[in-house]
């Protein structure tokens, strides 16, 4: 084999490693901008579960703060009758007790 036989076949030889290296290149590119699809489509999918989630947990502290502020004003409800109901009970007494001392004092004034 000659001089120009040895360098034609080191430069295809180069051509070839040099196509080579190309399209490893490009498969490169096209595998990270992939994962870079993907990657951006799972943080947006975890993003939404996440969201959802947060919604949901959101959801239940508002209706357990509702069902606790619609019992605590029942409770405050129940007070306010149970002592409306006893002072309406014993009004005439008071009512009895205030005309003696009126009374009393009409007669001593």
């Amino acid at each position: 084999m000659g001089k120009e036989q040895v360098l034609k076949e080191v430069r295809v030889a180069e051509n070839r490693v040099r196509e080579m290296l190309e399209e490893a290149e490009r498969e490169r590119d096209k595998v990270q901008a992939q994962a870079r699809r993907d990657s951006e489509r799972t943080v947006e999918e975890g993003l939404t579960r996440v969201d959802k989630l947060v919604d949901e947990e959101y959801q239940k502290s508002a209706e357990e703060t509702r069902r606790l502020v619609e019992r605590r004003i029942n409770e405050g409800k129940e007070v306010v009758d149970r002592e409306s109901q006893t002072a309406k009970t014993q009004l005439p007494q008071a009512t009895d007790r205030l005309v003696v001392e009126l009374e009393k004092s009409v007669t001593q004034g």
